[in-house]
């Protein structure tokens, strides 16, 4: 009986689906806004020095100056 009861044991564990569990942690969305002094200069210094996606401005009041976003993974 012992043995019939560890082959069960044995084939339950083989046969069982495995699922292997992995942890995720997401990154927080980040952004920085600075003076754009150009669409590629902003593009360039946000992917450089944040890693992240840079865009100026599309729209300004006309005494703002043009805004640069940045928006990364922090």
């Amino acid at each position: 009986m012992a043995k019939f009861s560890t082959i069960i044991c044995i084939l339950v564990l083989f046969c069982s689906p495995l699922e292997k569990m992995v942890t995720t942690v997401e990154a927080k969305d980040c952004h920085k806004v600075w003076t754009c002094k150009g669409d590629q200069r902003c593009w360039d210094d946000c992917k450089n020095n944040h890693k992240g996606k840079g865009m100026c401005d599309l729209y300004t009041a006309p005494s703002v100056p043009k805004q640069c976003f940045c928006a990364y993974k922090c």
